[in-house]
């Protein structure tokens, strides 16, 4: 894995964290040799001269930008907006597009290239839930992978004598999904419902990725006083939610994502039938 722009202090806390990363995650030597992380200064302009070779794969955002390259065995580039990350921030950037990175590996094998995709494609191929599966999973891993390499930052190099990591403060940031519910709430038909579904799924996936770092099962009511269960129990269901937040955190890898892609479809579905029952 090649690291350009950033100081060997930085690449060593980069390394750090890749140490709190089980390899049944993400093996960093199955990327490593065809791997370049970039920070760039020219976030903007470099993304949009990719544009016309790598279209979006709904995995972008202002922080980074993954190019993948389909062909087995050729090489893939991280570029990170410098002007978008802050102290440790990088870390949780860089361990994110990694974990896009080892799942996208495995799902274009199996079901080719995932630039070539209709729309009709992806739903075949179960491609939505896939971005939202990965999208839990990266927030779970870069969320202990950013606060491990901070605490050690303040604590020094060795763990914790019982071994058990203590943080004086726990934000779930559910601004996020409480916008995404309060316009799913202002649709005014099932289809603008419906698109709006995704949009609140997107935003539970980071959510209860943060989540999954502090708790195995989802129950969000005993550490976050701001979740608002009321508006999803309204919208989509709270079992729904729940169910939902366990299947994709219980995947822990792509295999495991594999068994359990239609259960995530069942449930999605168990809330669109949720969202049908509003209009009738």
């Amino acid at each position: 894995m090649e690291i350009f722009n950033f100081s060997a202090a930085e690449t060593a806390r980069f390394n750090r964290a890749l140490t709190f990363i089980h390899r049944k995650e993400v093996d960093p030597d199955l990327l490593g040799a065809n791997t370049l992380i970039v920070k760039t200064e020219n976030f903007e302009d470099e993304c949009e001269q990719l544009a016309p070779y790598y279209s979006n794969l709904g995995l972008e955002n202002r922080n980074a930008r993954l190019v993948f390259n389909p062909t087995k065995g050729s090489g893939h580039k991280i570029l990170i907006n410098k002007a978008a990350i802050s102290g440790l921030s990088y870390i949780h950037t860089m361990v994110t597009q990694l974990v896009h990175l080892a799942h996208l590996v495995p799902y274009n094998a199996e079901y080719g290239n995932i630039y070539r995709f209709s729309q009709e494609q992806g739903i075949q191929c179960h491609y939505y839930e896939f971005l939202l599966w990965t999208k839990l999973q990266a927030m779970r891993i870069s969320t202990r992978a950013h606060a491990l390499v901070s605490w050690h930052e303040v604590n020094g190099a060795n763990p914790p004598e019982n071994g058990c990591y203590q943080f004086a403060e726990v934000d779930f940031h559910s601004e996020g999904v409480a916008a995404s519910l309060e316009q799913l709430q202002g649709a005014e038909t099932i289809a603008a419902w419906r698109e709006g579904l995704w949009d609140v799924l997107e935003e539970l996936a980071l959510y209860c990725g943060r989540l999954a770092f502090y708790q195995q099962d989802a129950r969000p009511q005993e550490l976050d006083a701001t979740f608002p269960a009321t508006a999803i129990e309204q919208m989509v269901g709270l079992d729904n939610c729940l169910a939902f937040s366990a299947i994709l955190q219980q995947a822990t890898d792509y295999p495991s994502w594999q068994e359990q892609k239609h259960t995530v479809r069942r449930v999605i579905v168990a809330m669109q039938e949720h969202g049908k029952a509003l209009f009738a």
